[in-house]
């Protein structure tokens, strides 16, 4: 399942959470006797962890794959916007700076972590000095 929008619910220093939408990708290594899988399982999934789509819990998610879809190994890719209230230099007017945030998780036939990794798109602005002619 490739690409999938999904509403989820991060962790927010500020306010306790953030709603958000997700896309989300999620794959499985199947034995090869096997022709395929239900891709209702996958959503299946989603529905039952959907608060609780997050780092700290992407073990118990990736188990649960493997489990419900009989499968050596599985991978989940979870990309989403997060956004920071921040004050502009200027005029101090408070407006939000989304950051493009995301995690990829995959465990092997053994039940380990066998790739993690995080990721935040921090967008930035230079201005250089322009010479005055």
């Amino acid at each position: 399942m490739k690409n999938v929008k999904y509403p989820i619910v991060v962790l927010d220093k500020a306010n306790g959470f953030q709603h958000t939408i997700a896309t989300i990708s999620m794959y499985v290594s199947l034995p090869h006797d096997y022709k395929g899988t239900h891709m209702s399982r996958f959503v299946e999934i989603l529905h039952s962890k959907q608060s609780m789509i997050n780092m700290r819990n992407l073990p118990d998610i990736l188990r649960e794959m493997k489990r419900k879809l009989d499968a050596e190994s599985a991978h989940l890719e979870v990309t989403f916007p997060y956004f920071i209230k921040k004050d502009a230099p200027v005029s101090k007017t408070p407006g939000y700076m989304e950051y493009t945030c995301g995690f990829v998780g995959h465990m092997g036939k053994d039940d380990t972590m066998k790739e993690f990794a995080v990721s935040v798109r921090v967008p930035i602005t230079t201005l250089c000095p322009v010479p005055r002619r």
